[in-house]
């Protein structure tokens, strides 16, 4: 048929706008009565068509609607010049070897596509029209995802489907986020990583559209409330921030799944040192957890709490509310762990769901200055003694901006929350500072 069905249409005319530059040029495959035309010319793109049957073309007057159209068969068509491509109503007409052969092609080029189809739709001859023929009157979503694995579904009901390139994930990446007011602090990281790396950049943007130069910035919608500015120093008491900070694990694995095989998460008021990709080496990536870098001290202390006077007696420590809730033996602990770096890979799915959850826990929530009061650490360290999990990263940053470093062969504590990593190789990252200005002035010095 030269019409198709109405589902969706509006969504995947705004998913086109969002996602393809207005200067690609698209080149509309069986267009019918000019559909996708309808959808997008007024937006101001380049639209040539692929029609076979030139009845067509008078009928609708494809001629006023694209800017080229070509009365061939879309087996053999060259599709070099151009960038995005539409399949829509088209699969279902061709035979499984030429589709699957067209699909390949388009993807493996790495051209964007937009394909649509009727499921389960047997359909003959039509006004004397032969190419109406459905010869694949078969197609269901999981006849589409065995017969098409370089698609993944973008919009479908019952009737129909809507499917796009699937997303080739990158070996590595390194992963950052944060809301608005941090916005300008991202991206000087980004932009210190990206002296010394060419390691893709994920950057997650909480509830805003804001982007991100020299990365692949995503939305991400959330619960949280935007700061309206950011502080010096995190107030630990503050529900609002441990609902942002909590976010962490959620997004590691969104990040896991959808973008990367490999991510490094780097707290975002960073500068990268010129041994930063060495984070990713000191990584297991058969490891079900992630490494963490190793922390300052063995045992921490917010407001008069916290420490251990010996090993004999944690009853104190920051963790064992948190180790009292989860029934967990904290006894076995070994280094404490930070969540400011660390790599995370496909394995480690699990270890964040359960690191997810735990930090949502009911009564975590509702008290998170006592069981969380270093937020999603105190319950990670919990995590890594319920799992006996004690390999990690080495310590790898220093906090400020310091220049002239001693490296001695061993972690050196010189001052209070100030260590030196053993090895200038070992120091990946300079931590905390927020004065953009100074970050800039010391990137260009390293």
């Amino acid at each position: 048929m030269p019409t198709s069905f109405q589902f969706f249409k509006q969504e995947v005319r705004d998913y086109i706008v969002d996602n393809v530059d207005i200067n690609k040029k698209i080149l509309d495959i069986g267009p019918g009565v000019g559909t996708y035309s309808d959808l997008l010319k007024n937006y101001g793109y380049y639209m040539d068509c692929v029609e076979i049957y030139e009845p067509y073309v008078v009928n609708y007057q494809l001629d006023k609607k694209y800017n080229n159209v070509f009365i061939q068969s879309v087996v053999g068509f060259h599709f070099d010049y151009y960038e995005f491509i539409i399949m829509g109503d088209v699969l279902e007409h061709l035979s499984v070897e030429d589709a699957q052969s067209i699909i390949k092609k388009i993807v493996t080029s790495g051209k964007q596509c937009l394909v649509a189809v009727p499921y389960l739709m047997e359909q003959g001859e039509h006004e004397g029209n032969v190419h109406e023929t459905h010869l694949q009157p078969d197609l269901s979503p999981a006849v589409m995802e065995t017969r098409y694995p370089e698609l993944q579904l973008l919009y479908a009901n019952q009737y129909y489907g809507y499917y796009v390139n699937k997303k080739q994930k990158h070996k590595k990446a390194y992963l950052l986020y944060a809301d608005e007011s941090y916005a300008d602090l991202v991206q000087v990281c980004v932009e210190s990583i990206r002296k010394f790396s060419e390691i893709p950049i994920l950057v997650y943007m909480l509830n805003s559209d804001k982007k991100i130069e020299d990365t692949e910035t995503i939305r991400w919608d959330c619960d949280v409330k935007h700061l309206k500015q950011r502080a010096d120093y995190i107030d630990r008491s503050n529900k609002s921030i441990y609902k942002l900070l909590i976010q962490r694990p959620l997004i590691t694995k969104h990040a896991l799944e959808n973008y990367a095989e490999t991510i490094a998460y780097v707290d975002s008021d960073s500068v990268a040192s010129p041994h930063v990709d060495n984070i990713f080496t000191f990584y297991n990536e058969e490891s079900s957890h992630p490494y963490f870098t190793e922390g300052i001290y063995e045992y921490l202390m917010v407001n008069g709490r916290g420490g251990a006077e010996s090993r004999a007696d944690l009853s104190t420590t920051l963790e064992a509310p948190a180790c009292e809730l989860f029934n967990i033996n904290q006894y076995v602990r070994n280094r404490y762990r930070q969540t400011g770096y660390y790599v995370a890979g496909q394995n480690t799915i699990e270890f964040l769901d359960e690191w997810y959850w735990m930090c949502n826990h009911p009564k975590v929530l509702k008290n998170h200055n006592y069981y969380a009061p270093f937020h999603e650490e105190t319950i990670l360290q919990a995590l890594l003694y319920k799992r006996m999990t004690f390999s990690g990263l080495p310590y790898c940053y220093i906090n400020g901006l310091h220049k002239d470093l001693e490296f001695t062969g061993h972690d050196n504590l010189i001052g209070p929350w100030i260590k030196v990593p053993s090895h200038k190789e070992h120091l990946l990252f300079y931590h905390g500072e927020k004065n953009i200005e100074k970050i800039k002035e010391f990137i260009e010095t390293l």
